[in-house]
């Protein structure tokens, strides 16, 4: 029953998706990162439905692209989003780490925030245009994979990484979560990556170099500019890991 009450919570959080409602304790919120990457097997299983609904109606590409783009926003509420853009409020302001931790509190947007929003979306569309134009079935199901996957490694760098403060929602999230919490992390992006060798043998060698590569930058970014991981810099990754693993999957596509 505990678990379930987990679960529960955790979908609360992170999705839009409607859930019994009840008092929440603090004991709710023990296992939230175990079920985060859940929610990006929903926007997966989704996506793939939508990719049979699509398969058997004509739309032009541009209304196909809008609606998969939509689909993670809609069920997420655009949750992550939110932290992405603070994080690039925060960067872009050029002040003392203080200051950044300050800005990310900030529940106002700032003009670098909407331009890098921008340039996030046009290189989504790009990317995502490529891979509903090759019309390949394997390609779009690694596309389907990503949600998962870049849920899973936030979970796990959420443990492993310095977090930049004693409070906040992260360390709310954290705090609790034992070894076991994070060896289902890990064993569920590994199951994430593995999945792939299902879709392609080759997609899991582009997903761990992405993995490696973006883990490197990322922890970099936290530790320097804020000192460690907060809950924005959490939502940050997730949304900028979904994008980098998306460009790679374009860019295999056409060799796929």
């Amino acid at each position: 029953m505990k678990l379930v009450r987990n679960l529960i919570v955790a979908f609360s959080l992170y999705s839009q998706i409607p859930m019994p409602r009840f008092e929440w304790q603090e004991e709710d919120m023990k296992h939230n990162m175990v079920f985060l990457p859940w929610i990006g097997a929903v926007i997966g299983l989704v996506s793939f439905g939508l990719s049979h609904v699509l398969g058997l109606i004509e739309l032009p590409l541009i209304c196909q692209m809008a609606l998969y783009s939509l689909l993670p926003l809609i069920i997420t509420g655009g949750f992550h989003v939110d932290g992405f853009m603070d994080v690039q409020d925060a960067i872009r302001s050029y002040k003392s780490r203080e200051e950044k931790l300050e800005i990310l509190k900030d529940p106002h947007i700032g003009a670098f925030a909407v331009i890098r929003m921008g340039i996030y979306a046009l290189i989504w569309i790009a990317s995502l245009s490529q891979i509903v134009h090759k019309d390949n079935t394997s390609v779009l199901h690694m596309y389907f994979a990503i949600f998962f996957i870049a849920r899973a490694f936030s979970a796990v760098s959420s443990q492993c990484l310095k977090h930049a403060k004693k409070d906040g929602m992260l360390n709310m999230e954290t705090k609790d979560c034992g070894k076991t919490d994070f060896v289902i992390c890990v064993i569920e992006l590994l199951v994430g990556i593995a999945l792939l060798a299902l879709i392609n043998v080759w997609a899991i060698i582009v997903c761990v170099l992405v993995l490696g590569v973006y883990f490197i930058y990322y922890r970099s970014l936290c530790y320097r500019q804020f000192g460690g991981v907060t809950g924005d810099t959490a939502g940050y990754c997730i949304t900028t890991l979904e994008e980098w693993l998306l460009v790679a999957i374009a860019i295999a596509s056409f060799f796929v």
